[in-house]
């Protein structure tokens, strides 16, 4: 049975760092996502694995379940040795645009410099991803990859909210499938494999004054 009281700590910090400037809003380009930008949130696909792995890591202590971060990853240590712990792997299957072939513009701002009194003016940029993300658990057992699979699915869904408040538009189980591809692990290991629909935006500031003209011109 999965642990459904254990609490993540402190998981806004898993997204990336942003930028440390003083950004005032001077007009709505978009209404629609005044609120969510206003919170100055929001998360790329990298950033929702960095959570994920984080839920795992405070979520999934008593499977000893571990999570690699690294796209496309894959057991290296010898095949006929048994894995001490399980693992989670992951792909990307895709990331596409969602409607939006290019960023389009949601805010204007002002940046103003903490250590200067110089100001400048711009504008927020974003553009929406669709992904699928495949999850690929091994496990030395059938009964442990199951068991593995099982929290993992709740642990998504109990904590879907907290995905949402730190800039994950969206988390849906696509669908649990088998691979064919790791067949060559399924001779060693038990193979379960998952896959999310998740939806990010990527945000980017844009400023009158560009950093980029400095360096060319420099």
């Amino acid at each position: 049975m999965a642990d459904k009281k254990f609490r993540v700590d402190d998981l806004e910090s898993l997204l990336s760092e942003r930028s440390r400037r003083n950004y005032h809003v001077l007009e709505e380009s978009n209404p629609e996502n005044n609120q969510r930008l206003q919170a100055r949130k929001s998360a790329d696909l990298t950033d929702f694995i960095n959570m994920i792995a984080k839920l795992v890591s405070k979520g999934m202590k008593k499977q000893k379940a571990v999570f690699s971060p690294d796209e496309g990853d894959r057991p290296k240590a010898d095949l006929t040795i048994p894995l001490n712990e399980p693992h989670i792997y992951y792909d990307v299957i895709s990331r596409v645009p969602k409607k939006e072939l290019k960023p389009r513009e949601r805010q204007e701002i002002l940046e103003h410099h903490i250590d200067k009194e110089h100001i400048r003016q711009g504008r927020i940029f974003g553009q929406k991803f669709e992904c699928i993300v495949q999850f690929n658990i091994m496990s030395s057992d059938y009964k442990s990859a199951d068991e593995v699979m099982k929290v993992f699915e709740e642990l998504i869904f109990n904590y879907t909210s907290y995905l949402k408040e730190n800039g994950v538009a969206e988390v849906l189980f696509k669908q649990q499938m088998t691979d064919r591809g790791l067949d060559p692990f399924r001779q060693f290991l038990s193979v379960r494999s998952l896959q999310y629909y998740v939806e990010v935006e990527k945000l980017h500031a844009v400023f009158d004054e560009s950093e980029i003209e400095g360096i060319i011109t420099d």
